[in-house]
């Protein structure tokens, strides 16, 4: 099995509480962000090895530091790697304003761009709306977006023996994400 993917961590801090699923510790209090001189020498060694084809950019909240995110992003693309991002959305706001958010990087290119909203992230449902404005930002510029939610626990199913696994949610990562399906 080889590496196929780079989990970047731009940075670990995070706009919002310290939410207890986080698989970072993100945090408001936490300092420092990867330069654009660490991220390059991490494409090196992943152009050295071979078989790493995209790179996702995570925290913390990436969009805290926006200008080092599109560079590192642009600079990902032009040596061949797709890019991602997974954002907490805090940015998303109005339409308009949300289109521009995200026109630079519809025009570098992305596999995907995933939104959590939840309610582990402290929103609460009138804010829910604002995954219908990124939904629609996001088509109108051609990009491919979900949003990503922690569902409360739930069983649909009797559970088995100890270990066996739950049946009710479509992991997206290990990192404690759900698709909303």
């Amino acid at each position: 099995m080889s590496l196929t993917g780079i989990p970047l961590l731009l940075t670990y801090k995070c706009n919002t509480e310290e939410c207890d699923h986080c698989f970072v510790w993100g945090s408001p209090f936490l300092e420092g962000t990867m330069t654009l001189e660490g991220i390059g020498a991490i494409y090196e060694g992943a152009k050295e090895l071979g078989t790493v084809e995209h790179v996702y950019f995570e925290g913390g909240e990436p969009f805290l530091y926006y200008p080092v995110m599109l560079r590192a992003m642009k600079e990902a693309r032009a040596l061949g790697f797709e890019c991602g991002i997974v954002t907490n959305g805090y940015w998303i706001t109005a339409l308009d304003d949300t289109v521009e958010w995200l026109r630079p990087i519809a025009e570098i290119g992305v596999m995907g761009l995933s939104i959590s909203s939840d309610l582990f992230h402290g929103e609460e449902e009138p804010e829910r709306r604002k995954v219908k404005v990124v939904e629609e930002g996001a088509r109108q510029l051609g990009l491919p977006a979900n949003i990503i939610t922690i569902e409360e626990p739930c069983v649909e199913e009797a559970l088995g023996e100890k270990g066996e696994p739950i049946v009710g949610a479509q992991s997206v990562s290990g990192a404690g994400r759900w698709l909303n399906c």
